[in-house]
């Protein structure tokens, strides 16, 4: 790469740097406040959070002179996405309460134990495992829909998913001293 091309990409990357800064200055509170009426404050900025980086990781998409409505159009999508997060983890907690006991336990002490061991497992895992597990059980996403938002194809994400599911059951097994029958 000669000079000049250095120079054109230095030019190009303070451009767009200059670019989201002003964005940012322009829309942040705007889209704090829209977020605020529509969400608990947390959920808010992370919202607002999601939405700057959407709008740097597609500053190219994003339409000039249309800036803030693009903005809100993104700000308003994540909130449809944590609203459906938040409806799966409520629908899965009150599946939680209501299921019985699974087949492999012999005991309520056993259940109670595997059921209680499940969280310092599941944190106990990688990230990777963790993510993949989640996206599966909470997030109710398909292979396919795992592996298009990872880049992977869906039967990577199915084998990725089996060899968490057998460290979440070898962790758990390990916390409670319980194997499955």
């Amino acid at each position: 790469m000669d000079i000049a091309e250095v120079m054109g990409v230095e030019a190009a990357e303070r451009r767009d740097r200059d670019w989201f800064i002003d964005l940012y200055h322009d829309n942040y509170r705007i889209l704090l406040a829209y977020a605020r009426r529509r969400v608990d404050e947390q959920t808010a900025d992370e919202v607002v959070s999601e939405t700057l980086l959407v709008a740097w990781r597609r500053r190219d998409e994003v339409p000039e002179g249309y800036e803030r409505a693009w903005l809100f159009g993104v700000a308003r999508n994540t909130i449809l996405t944590a609203a459906r997060s938040a409806r799966r983890l409520s629908l899965l907690r009150s599946k939680m309460r209501g299921a019985t006991a699974p087949a492999w336990a012999d005991s309520s002490t056993e259940v109670s134990d595997r059921a209680g061991a499940l969280l310092p497992a599941l944190r106990g895992l990688r990230e990777a495992d963790r993510e993949i597990l989640m996206l599966v059980a909470w997030e109710e996403m398909s292979h396919a829909e795992i592996g298009e938002a990872m880049g992977i194809s869906p039967n990577a994400v199915a084998i990725r998913v089996h060899r968490a599911r057998k460290r979440l059951e070898d962790r758990i097994t390990a916390l409670t001293g319980h194997f499955e029958a």
